[in-house]
This record gives structure tokens, C-alpha cells and sequence, in this order.
């Protein structure tokens, strides 16, 4: 089985190099295929991660009638509280408020000079639990809410939320089309690359048909070219992705540092990696399959 084996390494190499132009075009259009794929795929992991931490800081904020005595706060506390969905609420007086502008003003809050804190309305935070920060269930929520005396407006940037929702879709459907159409080009493209190898060496192969070799001492040795060819295909377009986030990563980070900091830019782990060549080999013997089952028929 050993002797087998190597013999149908050495004829894959040997086919391959025989068959060199079109083998290094197969090579150089799966890795192109794979590394479109693999950016799209690597841009949709990254904003899956940013929308996930946006989505932790989305809060709802209730301001309350000016008029309303602490009493009533405590009573509307106490039925927020009771929501379902609802992780902590936190009660922002108008002198907190008129704190967090001076702070958030700095040597600029001379502009409030004269103003006094009565004229903001206080107002009550409110922190969701992570599985009710879609847009239908915080609508859900603030309809709740509304429906409470001494609330006069309810916001939570609910254009930030749909289109983020839309746009987080979008990403994993566009991703799904397109992984299909690369998976089936890449295919076609080995599949037909192989058939030329098996094509220029017809006479030969008839000539083992005539001394008795089984159809899988034939095909083998076009499985492992398939095979090497998918590898050598997923490493260059992971090689290639790598240069191209290392390159970007140093060159938006300065420009970005400001407020892309706190977010990491991630690269694919090393399980998907390792599942990236695999599906490269698995497509190139796939490939290679059909372009058999087609020519040796």
C-alpha cells in the first residue's frame, strides 16, 4: 500500500510538472478565488465583533416630566425594573446632568455660566440584557415604557440600530452568495485543468487500460494532483491575506488610533486556517473527481 502510495505521489509530480503552465494557472486563480473569499469573509468577522460591542452599549434613555416629584421617580423606577428585558436602570438627576456637561465641556463650560440645572430634565438610564438588543424587541420595550405617567420622551438611536442590523445581514448573506459562486468557479476551474493533464497523456493511459490497471492505480495519482493543487492554492491566498492585514493594519492604525483603539482588527484563528487549506483540498479533489469520472468514463 506504501509502494502504492509513493508511486502515485511521484506520477502527481510528475503530471504536474509535465503539465506546469496550466497547473501554476489553476494554482494562481483558486489562491485569487480563496482570497477574495477570505477578505470578504475577514471584513465580516471584523464587523460582526464591532457590532457586537456597539450592541453592548446600546441603552435606552427616559426623560422624565420636569415636574415630577421624587415619589413618582421612585414609582417609575420601580415599574422599569419590572420590564422584561430590562438588566439596571440609573436615575440622572439635572444636577448630574449639568455635572456630566461641564465635564464633557472642559475649559468650554463657561458656556454654562447662568444656567441653571432645573431647566434639564431628569432622566433614567436604562441597561438592557444582551438577548433583547434587537431593534423589534427594544421597540417592544419602549412602547412598555411609554405607557408609564411622567414620561415625556423615550430615545435610543434607533437609526443606529437598523441600519447596523441591516447592514450585520447583509455581510452574512453577501458572504454565503459569494462563498458560492468562488466555491463553484474554483471547481470548474480544477476540474477542467485536470482534464487537460488526463487528455495529453490519453495514449498512455490506454496503453496501462491494455495491461490490466484498475481504474484507481489510474485515477490517484489525478486525485493528489487535485489534492496539492487545492494546498498550495488556500496557502498562497492565507500567505497573501496576511501581508495584506499586516500592511493595513500598520497603516490604519495611526490614522484610526483615535477612536478604532479600543477595537481589535482580528485574523482569522488558527482552526480556520487549518479549515481554510482543507476546504482547498477538499475542492481540488472534488475537482479532480469530476474531471476523472468525465475523461476516464
Amino acid at each position: 500500500m506504501s509502494q502504492f502510495f509513493r508511486y502515485a505521489l511521484f506520477r502527481a509530480f510528475r503530471n504536474m510538472r509535465g503539465n506546469l503552465f496550466p497547473n501554476l494557472t489553476a494554482i494562481g486563480i483558486i489562491s485569487i478565488s480563496l482570497l477574495l473569499a477570505s477578505i470578504f469573509s475577514l471584513i465580516a468577522l471584523n464587523f460582526s465583533y464591532f457590532l457586537k460591542r456597539w450592541e453592548e452599549k446600546i441603552g435606552v434613555i427616559v426623560y422624565l416630566k420636569k415636574e415630577t416629584s421624587v415619589n413618582e421617580v421612585e414609582e417609575v423606577l420601580t415599574r422599569i425594573r419590572e420590564l422584561q428585558g430590562v438588566e439596571s436602570v440609573k436615575y440622572i438627576s439635572p444636577f448630574d446632568a449639568m455635572a456630566f456637561l461641564e465635564d464633557r465641556l472642559g475649559e468650554q463650560r463657561s458656556i454654562l455660566d447662568g444656567i441653571r440645572p432645573k431647566i434639564l430634565p431628569p432622566s433614567i438610564e436604562i441597561d438592557l440584557r444582551r438577548e433583547y438588543r434587537t431593534s423589534a424587541q427594544i421597540k417592544e420595550l419602549i412602547s412598555r415604557i411609554k405607557t408609564i405617567p411622567n414620561i415625556e420622551e423615550v430615545q435610543y438611536g434607533h437609526e443606529w440600530v437598523e441600519t447596523f442590523s441591516g447592514l450585520n445581514h447583509f455581510m452574512h448573506l453577501t458572504q454565503w452568495v459569494l462563498g458560492g459562486l468562488l466555491l463553484a468557479a474554483i471547481i470548474f476551474i480544477i476540474s477542467n485543468t485536470i482534464q487537460l493533464t488526463i487528455s495529453s497523456r490519453r495514449e498512455e493511459i490506454e496503453v496501462m487500460k491494455m495491461m490490466g490497471a484498475s481504474p484507481a492505480f489510474i485515477q490517484i495519482p489525478f486525485y493528489i494532483e487535485g489534492l496539492i493543487q487545492g494546498l498550495l492554492g488556500a496557502g498562497l491566498a492565507i500567505s497573501l491575506l496576511f501581508l495584506l492585514y499586516e500592511i493595513l493594519l500598520q497603516s490604519l492604525t495611526p490614522l484610526l488610533k483615535g477612536w478604532i483603539s479600543p477595537i481589535p482588527i482580528f485574523f482569522f484563528s488558527g482552526e480556520t486556517i487549518v479549515a481554510i487549506l482543507a476546504g482547498g483540498m477538499v475542492l481540488g479533489l472534488f475537482g479532480s473527481f469530476i474531471a476523472s469520472m468525465r475523461v476516464l468514463r
